[in-house]
């Protein structure tokens, strides 16, 4: 039987009316832009047209099943929207399908190029003096390493440890840190800190570094039991895997563990947890400066947002970028 079917939106595109046989049916309509083409979701409410405020709930509990229809799990959130969470799941499903889609011969590639550009841009954020050259050669060499290339190498193990699902506990976390510092050993690897540190715009804890910010890192002999609280709370948090990895990073950063490379561990954790809720690797620090200057803005005025903002942004760059050169 034909059906004469009229869709209409209202202002706040998100009530959508169908009128068969004369008679209204409604249902909540969203729809999420995704590189050229959208993708919609609806649901039926009824026959009666709701009041705004049920509507709201409707359209919040419709969200709600979305992310978990998406996900498989039900994350919250805490400094973005659920539409935002939406958003942030959708494209992960796109990345991994046009992933899955690829030879295995452009995987490795990809896997590879994502990998060294990682560890370059995660080094040299640092100031720690490798090039490409060095990140290539820990890749291909079996022996004879320069201290460059093991300094590599040991990036390249921590990177592919953190694909291997383990559970971040005590143990883990400096397991981490001992193998990315091997080269270091005036940094205590594999250690928390024995003395006060303190942060600067520019490098790890270095007085030359750049300008102190106003944030000062707890005391040392503090550090154990706020990392044993910071774990409590990764290990229980629902939240969604963007704003998980970005609070993770966040807070592992202030409460600055170890002498130095915490910028580096931060990195690590904040893909591990990604990488957990089968997100892309995101090189966060790609563009360097607003790295900085969004988690600098964050610690100094106690609020992760910006820090979040920036995180969603390059998340949101890549994963675009993954498609484009791959339709």
């Amino acid at each position: 039987m034909d059906l004469n079917i009229f869709i209409h939106l209202n202002t706040n595109m998100s009530l959508v009316t169908k009128k068969i046989h004369g008679k209204d049916y409604y249902y909540s309509f969203l729809s999420y832009f995704l590189l050229d083409k959208s993708k919609s979701f609806s649901k039926y409410i009824g026959v009666l047209k709701p009041t705004t405020t049920k509507l709201n709930r409707i359209e919040n509990s419709f969200k709600e099943e979305l992310i978990k229809k998406i996900s498989g799990k039900e994350y919250t959130c805490k400094l973005t929207d659920k539409d935002e969470v939406i958003k942030t799941l959708l494209f992960a499903k796109l990345f991994n399908k046009k992933y899955q889609k690829m030879t295995e011969l452009r995987r490795r590639k990809y896997d590879i190029d994502s990998t060294v550009s990682f560890i370059l841009t995660t080094l040299t954020t640092e100031e720690v003096d490798v090039d490409l050259t060095d990140v290539t050669n820990a890749l291909v060499k079996s022996s004879k390493l320069t201290e460059k290339e093991l300094i590599s190498r040991n990036m390249l193990r921590a990177v592919e440890s953190i694909k291997h699902h383990h559970k971040l506990d005590k143990e883990y976390l400096l397991e981490l840190h001992k193998m990315i510092m091997e080269s270091f050993k005036t940094k205590t690897p594999g250690r928390f800190r024995d003395r006060q540190v303190y942060l600067h715009r520019r490098g790890e804890h270095s007085p030359t570094g750049g300008t102190e910010l106003k944030y000062r890192p707890p005391k040392y002999i503090d550090v154990d039991k706020l990392i044993n609280g910071f774990l409590i709370w990764y290990n229980a948090s629902d939240l969604n895997p963007i704003e998980k990895a970005t609070l993770t990073h966040y807070n592992l950063y202030k409460i600055h563990p170890f002498l130095d490379g915490n910028k580096r561990i931060c990195r690590l954790i904040f893909n591990k947890t990604l990488i957990d809720n089968d997100f892309p690797l995101v090189n966060i620090s790609a563009e360097k400066e607003q790295y900085f200057d969004s988690l600098a803005a964050s610690v100094e005025t106690n609020s992760p947002k910006s820090f979040v903002d920036f995180s969603l942004g390059q998340y949101y760059k890549q994963v675009k970028a993954f498609l484009k050169e791959n339709l």
